[in-house]
């Protein structure tokens, strides 16, 4: 009876191990058991049969967790928005709002030079993951946000090649004319390597941001070329970018009536300077300038800023900018989507800080002080006065 228990432990650990060892790389060393094999079997050999198969499954879950990385994200947001036209008029736009934004990834090592990630968060739109709570407790919208798969060769020596729905690819030294939520879909390229101390990276990429299948699409053409210099203390980052949309006039534009109003050839310079080990607070110089080449109307826009700190390094962080973008000057969908309440036509001041509470959990604050110029929806200024406070955890 007892040699009869056995073999049903052994028989169904041994089909479980199995199971595992057929998505492991790691090759099963557990074999068929047969009662044959039971009845010269001790309980010294069935004691170490068990032990192997627990190994071997240990084995084969621990090759999967070390391919396949869960991470993500839950922040709780408090909003206070005030706005007002020109002559102080209210627009009943000043409330009280609170949100939500949840992000969620996988991301897996396929094999030695391959990568994939899958990520899905709150909400639908491109430059923003946050929902309004107070829908009479309905449940919330949930998008595909990440769904990619990258080769990079040796080590990435000669760079990365990414497929499908991808985080930017690009250097930004702002937000001014992209929200750092904005994941475009397509095929890009990036390179990030040494000449002697100088870094030199570079990206290229091709993006469909509208499909239309009877007549033509709008595509988006992106390249990148920069350096990183180390100069003694300090560390000079500068390059130039492009991007440039095809047909945007015959798309709807989905920010302001109608299709867009001008095609977009956006020339772009960036520059920052970092600077540690000189005080006791590291800090940063950061800005860059945008012309859409395409129109000679309402088509410049530029930020500059300081930031002290790094809260991915440190304790805590804080950072003060100053932007000014022309209505023209880049496709409003895709710019910041906190400051004066997205789009472009926007100019203004934004001071943030953020500080870590304890491990993965943080709190920050931001104070936006802008001013929205005339748009073809408006038919004067409006100034908005955004107090956004955070609380995150992250796992």
């Amino acid at each position: 009876m007892k040699k009869q228990i056995a073999y049903s432990i052994i028989a169904g650990l041994a089909l479980s191990s199995a199971a595992m060892g057929e998505t492991s790389d790691t090759p099963t060393a557990v074999s068929t058991v047969t009662p044959e094999d039971l009845s010269n079997t001790t309980n010294e050999d069935i004691l170490k049969r068990l032990q192997a198969l627990e190994e071997n499954r240990k084995t084969s879950l621990s090759s999967w967790t070390s391919k396949v990385r869960m991470k993500g994200d839950v922040r709780y947001r408090f909003q206070y928005v005030e706005a007002e036209d020109e002559f102080g008029a209210d627009l009943s736009t000043s409330k009280n709002i609170q949100r939500l934004r949840v992000r969620l990834g996988a991301y897996a090592d396929v094999n030695d030079f391959t990568t994939a990630g899958v990520g899905i968060r709150t909400g639908n739109k491109a430059n923003s993951g946050n929902v309004t709570l107070g829908d009479n407790f309905d449940g919330f919208d949930l998008s595909i946000s990440l769904a990619y798969f990258a080769i990079a060769p040796v080590d990435a020596k000669y760079g990365t090649a990414t497929f499908g729905k991808m985080k930017q690819t690009w250097f930004d030294a702002s937000n001014l004319i992209w929200d750092s939520d904005v994941n475009p879909e397509g095929i890009a390229y990036a390179y990030d390597g040494k000449a002697g101390d100088t870094g030199i990276f570079g990206s290229l990429g091709y993006f469909r941001v509208q499909e239309e299948s009877l007549t033509t699409d709008m595509n988006l053409g992106q390249g990148q070329l920069g350096v990183i210099q180390p100069i003694g203390k300090t560390k000079l980052t500068i390059g130039g970018s492009f991007y440039g949309y095809d047909n945007s006039q015959q798309f709807t534009d989905p920010v302001l009536p109608g299709n867009y109003a001008v095609d977009y050839s956006i020339a772009e310079a960036f520059a920052t300077l970092s600077v540690k080990d000189v005080g006791p607070i590291p800090f940063k110089f950061y800005g860059n300038y945008v012309n859409n080449t395409a129109t000679g109307n309402e088509n410049t826009g530029y930020c500059i800023g300081i930031k002290f700190g790094d809260a991915k390094k440190g304790k805590w962080q804080a950072s003060y900018n100053y932007r000014d973008l022309g209505l023209y000057a880049a496709p409003a969908y895709f710019t910041d989507s906190d400051f004066a309440d997205g789009g472009t036509g926007v100019k203004g001041s934004s001071l943030k800080a953020k500080y870590n509470i304890a491990k993965n959990l943080a709190c920050g604050a931001t104070f936006i002080y802008s001013k929205r110029t005339p748009v073809r929806t408006l038919k004067m200024d409006q100034q908005f006065n955004t107090l956004m406070l955070d609380l995150m955890v992250s796992f």
